[in-house]
């Protein structure tokens, strides 16, 4: 196989999963180090210095003690961490997901480990030789304890979307932050404000530029979301 992936990191709870995958990628080639979660991968991650990081995260979003979009969220806004590219996987992706730093790619997680095999080797090939990265890193997320246990209370999918499009908005909004779009508006006032609306949920975020930070601090969701959980 020719791929510039030497050493992948995969975070996966699912005992079946992780051995299936761990083999597969082995064969390709690739060295594979795992973690079971979130807390589990970061603390690996801080211990090891920079020449032992893995060349691509393969990560679950759905995981134990802290999911995939947290953890994600942690590895933009530590700068030791934000070189990491991160490859990933869930049954909740559509296909129609916003570009997010340091995301090489997207995998629909089918309902067995094998069904998913060809595709993680395609992703795996095509990966372009990707230089170390030293962006500047994105605003902190925050949650105040309503909007947040508010946000886990939607369908699976929608709040993969959702949260999504608020680390979008995190990424943005040191840089090139649009006035309008589809699903994002920055709102007169002070402080300034953000309002980001998907799938008919709507979050608003307050910002602090002095400590470069997000805090969403109101959340809408449609009644039919609310019924459907």
């Amino acid at each position: 196989m020719s791929t510039n992936v030497q050493h992948l990191l995969l975070i996966e709870d699912d005992s079946t999963w992780r051995e299936c995958l761990v083999d597969a990628v082995r064969a390709e080639g690739v060295t594979v180090s795992h973690a079971r979660d979130g807390v589990e991968a970061l603390e690996w991650l801080r211990t090891r210095p920079r020449a032992g990081h893995p060349d691509l995260i393969l990560l679950d979003l759905l995981l134990p003690r802290m999911d995939g979009w947290e953890l994600y969220s942690q590895l933009r806004t530590t700068e030791r961490l934000r070189h990491l590219n991160v490859l990933m996987f869930s049954a909740a992706l559509n296909g129609q997901e916003p570009p997010l730093d340091g995301v090489v790619g997207y995998l629909r997680k089918p309902h067995a480990p094998e069904a998913m095999l060809g595709d993680l080797r395609a992703q795996l090939r095509q990966l372009p030789e990707t230089a170390p990265r030293e962006p500047s890193g994105p605003y902190e997320l925050r949650f105040v304890e309503e909007v947040s246990l508010q946000l886990r209370t939607l369908p699976g999918p929608v709040s993969h979307a959702v949260r999504m499009h608020l680390l979008r908005a995190a990424e943005l909004v040191g840089t090139e932050l649009p006035m309008a779009s589809t699903w994002l508006q920055a709102l007169p006032g002070t402080p300034p404000s953000l309002l980001v609306t998907v799938e008919g949920v709507q979050v608003m975020l307050e910002v602090d530029d002095t400590e470069r930070a997000l805090t969403a601090t109101v959340s809408f969701v449609p009644s039919h979301l609310l019924r459907g959980c």
